[in-house]
């Protein structure tokens, strides 16, 4: 695997957990669409249509949304099982907190208190080090 590929792969799990709020967002949309249509329908009867559909689209969002959770676990134990397999802590410490931690490379060296060319460096010569191994 390229170093491009590798990190493609890592980047996984955090492109997952973007996607989440969004279905979220999605759900509770749909839910306040199911209050209002229950409102105009017991305010005048013959509206049931509208809100089997909307009731419809809220479970198939609720699939969707427990789906990319449980991918994004998936997705979450496959990285951390990979970075665990790094020898040295500090290369390993630095793709957690990128990959799973979602921090970038100067907040990174900000906590370990090191320069941020530093953590790149570490940050390539894990990656080439993960990518060896694939």
């Amino acid at each position: 695997m390229t170093y491009d590929e590798m990190t493609a792969w890592l980047n996984r799990y955090r492109n997952a957990r973007q996607i989440e709020p969004r279905l979220r967002e999605q759900l509770r949309e749909d839910e306040r669409r199911a209050a209002y249509v229950d409102i105009l329908r017991k305010a005048s009867p013959g509206g049931a249509d509208d809100l089997d559909a909307v009731l419809v689209s809220i479970n198939t969002r609720r699939q969707n949304l427990a789906a990319q959770l449980m991918n994004g676990e998936t997705v979450k134990v496959e990285i951390e099982g990979a970075i665990s397999d790094l020898d040295d802590a500090l290369e390993r410490e630095v793709l957690q907190l990128r990959y799973l931690g979602g921090k970038t490379n100067r907040q990174i060296a900000d906590r370990m208190r090191v320069t941020e060319r530093y953590v790149r460096k570490l940050h390539r010569r894990a990656v080439l080090k993960l990518s060896r191994g694939f």
